[in-house]
C-alpha cells in the first residue's frame, strides 16, 4: 500500500492566475483504481493532472501539482 500527499493549485485557463488556495489530497494507490500500480511521485503527478485536466478539458481552470510526497 502506498499513500501520497498531493498538493495542487487551480489556474485559470484564461488569465493564467491562480484560483483559490492550494489543496492537499491524500491518494491511496491501493484503494483508488485510477492510480493502480503507481509507485513513484512523478507518476502520481502525471495521473493526477491527467484526471483533472484531460478528462475535463472544458473546465475554466487547469490543475497543476506543486508537490507530491509519500506518506
Amino acid at each position: 500500500m502506498m499513500k501520497f500527499a498531493v498538493t495542487a493549485v487551480a489556474i485559470s485557463r484564461k488569465t493564467r492566475k491562480r484560483v483559490g488556495k492550494a489543496r492537499v489530497e491524500i491518494i491511496d494507490t491501493l484503494s483508488n483504481t485510477f492510480f493502480d500500480g503507481v509507485t513513484e511521485p512523478a507518476a502520481v503527478e502525471a495521473r493526477y493532472e491527467s484526471f483533472w485536466n484531460d478528462l475535463n478539458p472544458n473546465s475554466p481552470d487547469t490543475v497543476k501539482v506543486v508537490d507530491v510526497r509519500e506518506i
